[in-house]
């Protein structure tokens, strides 16, 4: 687990969670390219015209198509310079994270800086 600081504002251009379950079918649409920090990302859109960002080693993809391999959940959070928030997984450029208030949600990485290693007692 890692502790980083918020150190620049970032509003989640997605407001509304969508949760897709393990064994989900999707579409699979373009590979995101705007931003080289956030490579690996796919844009899949599920049976019931939901749509989000996914993490390529989060599915099968066989052609156009993909089958989840685990529960995901895209929510992205909203940011305020200053807070604190612990991350228990990188992935792309971005880190599943934990507000002081218990939200839990995707945050980019490089609109954080790291604080500390928790599980590092040593301080290196």
């Amino acid at each position: 687990m890692q502790i980083y600081r918020v150190n620049k504002l970032y509003n989640s251009p997605y407001p509304d969670s969508i949760h897709f379950r393990k064994g989900e079918h999707v579409t699979i649409g373009q590979e995101y390219s705007d931003d080289p920090d956030w490579k690996g990302w796919i844009w899949c859109t599920g049976a019931s015209g939901q749509h989000a960002w996914v993490p390529k080693q989060f599915i099968t993809v066989d052609d156009n198509q993909g089958i989840f391999l685990k529960e995901y959940d895209a929510r992205e959070l909203n940011l305020k310079v200053g807070e604190m928030l612990r991350i228990s997984e990188i992935i792309g450029g971005f880190g599943m994270a934990e507000k002081a208030d218990g939200q839990h949600g995707w945050a980019p990485l490089n609109h954080l800086e790291l604080i500390s290693e928790s599980n590092d007692s040593t301080g290196n």
